[in-house]
């Protein structure tokens, strides 16, 4: 089952919205890919865009965060345990490993994205970021 991107997804900050989508879109990809029966190489180098991805996305919120003076403790946890998790995905680059690896980014970020990054997001956009 693939996630297609939502409005109700975005939180409103063009890099962010961005990032967020650009990240589904690759869990999507690894997942058609699956269903597929794509060879591995395929596979592992789509992950390793997410994981890439994802950690970008990552860098990118904690410099806004403190460009602008926030400083979520809750928010910069989430993403240090994102980013531990992630880097073990390689320890499971077989299909089953990828397909649960995948499910798990697309439900971390969409949860991710209503839990912490809207109330973050709306801070910003208070501040005047668009």
């Amino acid at each position: 089952m693939t996630i297609p991107w939502d409005a109700r997804y975005e939180v409103g900050i063009a890099v962010i919205d961005g990032q967020h989508r650009e990240m589904l879109d690759l869990a999507n990809r690894l997942l058609e890919g699956l269903r597929a029966g794509r060879e591995r190489d395929e596979l592992v180098e789509t992950l390793r865009g997410l994981v890439r991805a994802t950690e970008h996305n990552v860098a990118t919120e904690e410099r806004l965060m403190q460009e602008h003076g926030l400083a979520p403790a809750h928010h910069a946890e989430e993403h240090r345990r994102m980013v531990e998790a992630i880097r073990q995905f390689d320890l499971r680059l077989d299909p089953g490993g990828i397909a649960e690896s995948t499910r798990w980014l697309s439900e971390w970020l969409l949860g991710h994205i209503d839990e912490d990054d809207r109330p973050f997001a709306e801070q910003l956009r208070s501040r005047g970021v668009s």
